[in-house]
């Protein structure tokens, strides 16, 4: 019995997260500039965004290309940092060109004509003043 009402609960948690992923609010707008640099990241056991590695752990460092990305709409500026393999690039943007993309905190869904969704992480948020 309690094995049963465990499933059932986790099967309501797994629709629950279906139905989350679902209700993105999608909006357009306009590709704005892209910059694109190369840099050292630390990656694999013990790389943290928060603080220095752990000392015992080993040290592994790549180069990486790091693009920068701008979406502008009437009320809204983003820019979103995405961090890829050298010579990678997983969004074709064009600037200039519409874009579909919905915000949900500090990450952005990008869609591409296709329907792919591709994810990246809001560097920064900035609200236009209404005329």
């Amino acid at each position: 019995m309690k094995h049963q009402a465990a499933i059932r609960g986790l099967l309501l948690l797994a629709l629950a997260a279906t139905v989350t992923a679902a209700e993105k609010q999608w909006q357009t707008g306009t590709w704005g500039d892209i910059t694109t640099s190369r840099q050292m990241v630390d990656f694999g056991p013990g790389s943290s965004s928060f603080g220095s590695p752990k000392p015992a752990s080993p040290s592994m460092r790549a180069m990486a290309d790091v693009y920068v990305y701008v979406i502008e709409t009437d009320e809204i500026h983003l820019e979103m940092k995405e961090v890829v393999a050298v010579g990678r690039r997983s969004v074709d943007v064009v600037p200039g060109a519409d874009v579909t993309f919905a915000l949900q905190k500090n990450t952005v869904y990008v869609r591409d004509p296709d329907g792919t969704e591709h994810k990246l992480r809001v560097t920064k948020k900035i609200a236009k003043a209404k005329p």
